[in-house]
């Protein structure tokens, strides 16, 4: 019996880190924007929240029936929902007078109902301070989202309903959510505080190598998906317009005249960074321009290289200038300016060249600590 419980905990940690991936960003992003980092024991708490979570998910729609149409056909038991309120306990009470004892399989189904949902009641009131009765709701909603996802066979995925839905489940998950909510109540008493407030105080001027990299894994994401929608608009209405050119006028708009305009970029702005001269001054035209060029010259050097149609360095010795800057632009990026930044803690080469550097945004009506930031 027990294997049927840990099935669907081993599929939750073979999908967990694909999902763990998926919301790293936008959660890093919320984190940053709430508390000044992106680390630490909340988000520990929180990716445990999120693996429980899919955890619960697989324990109702995993194992599958490998045979649709077959078990569909012959099986009949989960077609009508159990409606009966209380049911569970004639069953316990029959069971036991079968089997002799009231250790059965019926009361350990019982208690597993219960136990479901006993960890969301504690995680909503550590992690978001939710009060009993909302706690109470959400663990009810909870409950009758994953019936009705056994009702109707995974949302119509399945060609039939495989499991039953049970109000009796309803309860048993919803008293195990309440359960879960009362004991958070002195074990909370004996973590670290989550309040975002203490370390947005400690953490808000910091302008880490992470905090850094974040910002330009979102500008990547978000210029990815400006450039695809863009694209996908003028093959729809057949706008006759070079591809190439698309990027390039895209490019220049995302990466340079709207941090001229902004002093920031979308992904630095997700992150509550701006860029300025070293000296305090704006970075204007020519500081972005040189910053973001050298930045990004591996991805434009590539561009340029494949628009060359025809290699010949012996007719066209000037084409080798690509190959060699691509080289140089590798290691200045790809090498330099980790050590630099990841383990030097010292400015990157395109901001020494800029003499640019980032500076933390913190919001008006804030008192961060005094903590010098990071070039």
């Amino acid at each position: 019996m027990f294997e049927t419980y840990l099935l669907p905990v081993r599929t939750a940690l073979t999908v967990f880190p694909l999902i763990a991936l998926i919301v790293m960003l936008p959660v890093a992003v919320v984190t940053y924007r709430r508390r000044g980092r992106a680390g630490g024991w909340t988000t520990l708490v929180f990716y445990c929240f999120l693996f429980y979570l899919l955890a619960a998910l697989m324990q109702t729609i995993v194992p599958l029936p490998a045979n649709p149409g077959e078990y569909c056909a012959e099986q009949t038991y989960a077609s009508t929902p159990q409606l009966r309120p209380f049911y569970f306990v004639d069953v316990l009470e029959t069971r036991a007078g079968v089997s002799g004892t009231w250790l059965n399989p019926a009361l350990w189904s019982t208690a597993l109902n219960v136990a479901l949902l006993a960890p969301l009641g504690f995680f909503l009131r550590y992690l978001a301070g939710t009060r009993f009765m909302a706690a109470a709701a959400l663990g009810f909603g909870t409950s009758l989202f994953f019936e009705l996802t056994q009702l109707t066979g995974v949302w119509f995925i399945y060609p039939c309903a495989y499991r039953l839905f049970s109000v009796d489940d309803l309860i048993l998950n919803t008293v195990g959510a309440v359960l879960g909510w009362l004991v958070a109540g002195p074990l909370i008493r004996m973590l670290p505080d989550l309040d975002p407030e203490r370390d947005r105080r400690r953490y808000a001027t910091r302008v880490t190598a992470s905090r850094r990299l974040l910002a330009l894994l979102t500008d990547m994401v978000a210029f990815g998906v400006l450039l695809v929608l863009v694209l996908g608009l003028v093959k729809l209405f057949g706008i006759d317009v070079s591809r190439g050119w698309v990027v390039v006028v895209l490019a220049v708009g995302y990466f340079w005249v709207v941090p001229v305009l902004t002093d920031t970029t979308v992904g630095k702005r997700a992150m509550l960074l701006r860029v300025a001269r070293t000296d305090g001054h704006r970075a204007g035209p020519l500081g972005w321009l040189v910053r973001n060029g050298v930045l990004f010259s591996p991805l434009w050097l590539a561009w340029l290289g494949l628009s060359v149609d025809d290699w010949d360095f012996f007719s066209a010795p000037q084409q080798l200038l690509i190959p060699i800057c691509s080289l140089a632009s590798l290691f200045v990026v790809g090498v330099w300016a980790p050590l630099a930044v990841f383990f030097g803690d010292e400015p990157a080469p395109y901001e020494r060249l800029s003499r640019t550097q980032n500076v933390a945004v913190v919001p008006a009506g804030e008192n961060p600590e005094t903590v010098p930031a990071s070039a």
